[in-house]
């Protein structure tokens, strides 16, 4: 028995449809030392040399993190002439913590974009008619099928124009890391998540789906 050729290609389209556009959290890591965050001060900063972008990213992701009930600070309020670090010794960073420690941060979240990711995705449409011309209904079980064996033979499904289109998905990277400033060196490393958004209507949409995901794994 044949299969529907294009039932089969209804579902495929739906099921690439939905998979393809929104957002998602494609990995994340927490360590042993994980805790709530809730009693503790944290400083968000988004890693980006434009700074119009970071003042945005960092405002999305406190509001986000403040909802979860969280005291997070976004840098470019808390420290307004932060520069990056360009000479990453161990005396520089070990200054610069000493700094955010001072003002009474223990937490730290980095965010960065990661990697933007193009893909061409190719749609087919048409093929056979519906699932109901294709067996008739006297066909769709077994008992009807077998019950009247004298029934004629159906014809063959109707085919119809197959359309092919083509389209560009545009996936955007970004991950947030966190550190606790007061433990030693090497358990610093709190969470690393990292998110997944695919064709986003604006950048806005970008910032927001991103600060969703990263305060629901830092609540």
């Amino acid at each position: 028995m044949k299969t529907n050729y294009r039932f089969l290609l209804l579902v495929l389209t739906v099921i690439i449809l939905s998979s393809c556009s929104g957002m998602k959290l494609s990995n994340s890591y927490k360590s042993d030392d994980f805790e709530t965050l809730r009693n503790k001060k944290m400083l968000v900063i988004a890693r980006t040399p434009i700074e119009d972008v970071r003042k945005a990213y960092e405002l999305d992701l406190v509001s986000k993190l403040k909802a979860k009930g969280v005291n997070a600070v976004a840098s470019h309020v808390a420290f307004p002439d932060l520069k990056r670090i360009d000479n990453k010794t161990a005396e520089r960073i070990a200054e610069v913590i000493a700094m955010f420690r001072k003002e009474g941060f223990e937490i730290l979240t980095l965010t960065s974009l990661k990697d933007v990711q193009e893909l061409d995705v190719m749609r087919r449409e048409g093929g056979y008619s519906s699932f109901d011309e294709y067996y008739g209904n006297k066909y769709i079980t077994l008992r009807g099928y077998y019950d009247d064996v004298t029934a004629p033979p159906r014809l063959g499904p109707k085919e119809m124009d197959e359309q092919i289109t083509y389209t560009t998905e545009t996936t955007y990277v970004l991950e947030a890391v966190t550190y606790n400033l007061g433990l030693e060196e090497e358990k610093r490393l709190l969470s690393v998540s990292t998110a997944e958004i695919t064709n986003p209507d604006t950048g806005k949409g970008v910032r927001k789906a991103f600060a969703k995901i990263v305060a629901n794994e830092l609540k």
